[in-house]
């Protein structure tokens, strides 16, 4: 009896996909060989069932399945890239539009506020924000992505006393001349619950010149206080900033958040188009205005609709790791358990003697490291880079941990805004996200050192003008009116000799100060403690498992999306490509964490093994 199985030649000729397999079984009466190479030239497979036993049978379901699983993977491959390529056009045409604002006096030349985001969208200069942030007839500097600067006046905005922050719609006018960079204005009455949509904002903790990226999608359409409600994840510094369908059109501004990171709530594009001649008014109105403009039909409503359903933009990201990258290890800090991921490499030395390692954040790793996973498995110290927040621990073990990124064969690939990627977690979990930017500095500012001590301006010799008595420096005995002597053993010959040496150093760090008092010269060491950090209610503070404590100070790094809590540090970053981009170093804010770019990571490691 002859069986025959029909596999469509598009599996294999649509996909230009090409499968060898090779089976070599040994049985006691021949050699049992298999051979697959593309397809017969009439589409077809054929396998005699008869002169296979029970076994062979398996093993040819086993590879048809393998086959199918190999395609769709390579089907679901390719469309994520499709999805990225989609993402990086619609980035083009709306990041030059995005901008940064605040108050500004022109008469005194000087900022008088917060900042707060838009959205340029005629070429004249016609800038959506919301209301919460502007004041008619009050004028603003407005910062482009590409360095140019221009004044702008605030002009209508509606807020309604009766439902304060909403519907929170305001419009400005750039009073420079000019034809400015400006982004389309979509449609909100076409949108598709699910459909993808990209933020492109300023948040003020990160206080940056250029915007960051973040990618999610449209959960509400409408929600019960008319806003629409997206995953892209907001933050303060964000309000007013746009909300881009995948198309690059403005589709929704930033109003508000709520606790939850998938509540970002936006003002819906159509009310501008409904109020644009009234909104033109330097007019605060508490209502909706009378005078209506056309809202008019959105030419592409067909084709998003279209688009959704055949699911053409929702991709399937990889949940799993094809190999381990990532560990999970306890250790003590301060008499408490602290876990923390670590990313694992491997080093073949020319004896070929495999070494393995894993590098993981500085400030989270405490006493007697253990690996969840392997308990056995004994963890030495080698190496630490503070600058970094990064440490290297050797790995050894009666055997070698499971798979690792190999060192002499990393493939590396740029950091660039709008490509996609996975944070690998322990046990190969994978979360998806999108690079929100290029390589950027994050001065030490939360992270900075504290003394407790202030020296009267531009005193010379330094003179201490203020104390705190329950800080290093109150503790140490310190008076107001002590004179600084040396800081280290190097002489301080004025006030302002200060604080370069102190930025020099990070809390935890021992100094030596000499100071002289009314009675003696006194030389102490003492151990600076970190900066208080005040205690907020507002839903961008409490994200779930918080900011990191050490989450600035770094030379380079560059910013994603995706939810890694403040515990997931040390763990890598790929591309769709599986490339290695870097290690999370911490999670910044409710938008952003930030990663250590992978030439860092390979630097420290080459430079302690």
């Amino acid at each position: 009896m002859m069986v025959k199985f029909i596999l469509p030649k598009i599996l294999w000729f649509t996909l230009g996909l090409k499968i060898v397999v090779q089976v070599h079984i040994k049985s006691t009466v021949k050699d049992f060989r298999l051979v697959m190479m593309g397809m017969a030239s009439n589409g077809h497979a054929f396998f005699n069932f008869k002169l296979m036993n029970s076994m062979y049978k398996k093993l040819a379901m086993l590879l048809l399945g393998s086959i199918l699983l190999s395609v769709n993977a390579y089907a679901q491959k390719k469309k994520l890239k499709q999805f990225e390529e989609v993402v990086a056009q619609a980035i083009n045409r709306s990041y030059p539009a995005s901008v940064r604002m605040w108050s500004f006096d022109v008469k005194q030349n000087q900022r008088t506020g917060a900042q707060f985001s838009g959205v340029v969208v005629t070429a004249d200069g016609y800038i959506l924000t919301a209301a919460h942030t502007t004041n008619p007839g009050t004028n603003y500097k407005v910062f482009f992505p590409d360095g140019k600067e221009c004044i702008a006046i605030a002009l209508g905005r509606i807020d309604n006393p009766k439902t304060p922050g909403m519907p929170d719609v305001g419009m400005m006018k750039i009073t420079d001349k000019g034809v400015w960079p400006f982004a389309e204005m979509g449609f909100s009455h076409s949108l598709v619950a699910g459909e993808p949509c990209i933020s492109i904002a300023y948040p003020e903790s990160l206080d940056h010149k250029l915007p960051t990226l973040r990618l999610g999608k449209v959960a509400e359409v409408k929600n019960q206080y008319g806003f629409i409600r997206s995953t892209c994840k907001m933050e303060p510094g964000d309000s007013g900033g746009p909300l881009f369908d995948y198309h690059g059109r403005v589709i929704g501004l930033h109003s508000a958040i709520d606790v939850g990171e998938d509540q970002n709530f936006e003002i819906p594009v159509d009310l501008y188009r409904n109020y644009w001649t009234a909104l033109q008014q330097e007019i605060s109105y508490t209502d909706f205005p009378k005078q209506k403009d056309s809202i008019g039909k959105d030419p592409l409503a067909a084709t998003i609709q279209k688009e959704n359903q055949q699911r053409k933009l929702h991709p399937a990201f990889d949940t799993k790791a094809k190999k381990l990258n990532c560990m999970s290890i306890t250790s003590t800090i301060q008499s408490k358990q602290q876990q923390i991921l670590a990313t694992l490499f491997n080093e073949v030395d020319k004896q070929g003697v495999k070494r393995q390692f894993l590098v993981t954040k500085l400030s989270m790793l405490g006493k007697n490291p253990m690996l969840n996973a392997f308990p056995q498995t004994k963890l030495a110290l080698i190496a630490k880079d503070q600058e970094n927040d990064l440490v290297i621990l050797s790995v050894h073990g009666t055997n070698s941990l499971p798979d690792g990124i190999n060192l002499s064969e990393v493939p590396l690939a740029a950091a660039n805004m709008g490509k996609l990627i996975y944070c690998e977690k322990d046990q190969g979990e994978l979360l998806a996200g999108v690079l929100g930017s290029e390589l950027f500095s994050l001065p030490k500012i939360s992270s900075r050192p504290y003394l407790g001590a202030m020296l009267k301006y531009n005193s010379k010799p330094a003179l201490f003008s203020l104390i705190n008595p329950e800080s290093p420096a109150g503790t140490a005995g310190i008076k107001v009116g002590d004179e600084l002597v040396a800081f280290n053993g190097q002489k301080i010959e004025k006030a302002n000799d200060l604080v370069p040496a102190l930025q020099k150093h990070w809390p935890g760090d021992e100094i030596t100060l000499t100071w002289k008092s009314d009675t003696a010269t006194i030389t102490k060491t003492l151990i600076l403690a970190d900066v208080k950090k005040g205690v907020s209610s507002h839903p961008a503070e409490r994200i779930e498992g918080g900011k990191s404590e050490r989450r600035d100070g770094f030379k380079q790094v560059f910013a994603h999306d995706a939810n890694v809590k403040a515990g997931d540090c040390g763990s890598p970053v790929f591309d769709l490509e599986g490339k290695f981009l870097g290690i999370n170093i911490a999670r910044f804010s409710r938008t952003t964490t930030v990663v250590l770019p992978a030439s860092v990571v390979l630097q420290f490691v080459k430079q302690s093994i």
